[in-house]
């Protein structure tokens, strides 16, 4: 098991959850969550909150990639994103909570 902890690293990381967000609230299937929304998706700042590497089941070389992302509209916070990557760096999926 290696990780790295390098800055190119992580901004790799956060620049995929990025990708996934916009892939995620431009989806036709997903227009729903613009009126949820209920701003233009132009308004929202994505802000790199953190990234964790989450184990389960005690096997050590399995183990998935949280990338969080905050979502901020002005001063406000309106959401959050989550983006999961597994240990082999494939997308898995991935959660959009609004406030």
């Amino acid at each position: 098991m290696e990780f790295l902890n390098s800055d190119s690293h992580l901004s790799l990381l956060y620049h995929k959850a990025k990708e996934s967000f916009e892939k995620c609230i431009r989806n036709d299937e997903n227009q729903f969550l613009k009126d949820e929304l209920g701003m233009p998706i132009d308004y929202i700042v994505l802000i790199e909150k953190d990234i964790k590497i989450v184990f389960s089941k005690r096997v050590f070389e399995e183990y998935n990639i949280e990338v969080c992302l905050l979502l901020y509209a002005g001063n406000n916070e309106v959401g959050r994103y989550l983006y999961i990557e597994n240990n082999n760096n494939e997308a898995i999926d991935d959660s959009l909570v609004l406030y």
